[in-house]
């Protein structure tokens, strides 16, 4: 499944061993450039700021969840999804 996608329907995401929610998403996967901000979130402190050229680089892993290099493993989860 694309990325984008799973991104569009999640509520909150996994960054490594921390679930947080989303500050800002990027919602026109139709006319989505490279260089656009496909999410914002606040993770440990840290600000996490990812294109839409980032998260398409991501690798998919068996579990659903992806890699990105420099980040870690990612994971888009919905209300449903954590019930």
């Amino acid at each position: 499944m694309d990325i984008l996608h799973l991104l569009n329907q999640a509520d909150y995401i996994q960054v490594n061993n921390q679930f947080v929610s989303l500050d800002f998403r990027f919602d026109d996967t139709d006319f989505a450039d490279d260089d656009d901000v496909a999410l914002q979130a606040r993770v440990e402190g840290q600000d996490l700021v990812l294109t839409v050229g980032e998260l398409e680089e991501a690798t998919p892993l068996a579990d659903g969840g992806f890699w990105l290099e420099g980040v870690g493993y990612l994971r888009f989860l919905s209300r449903a999804g954590l019930h």
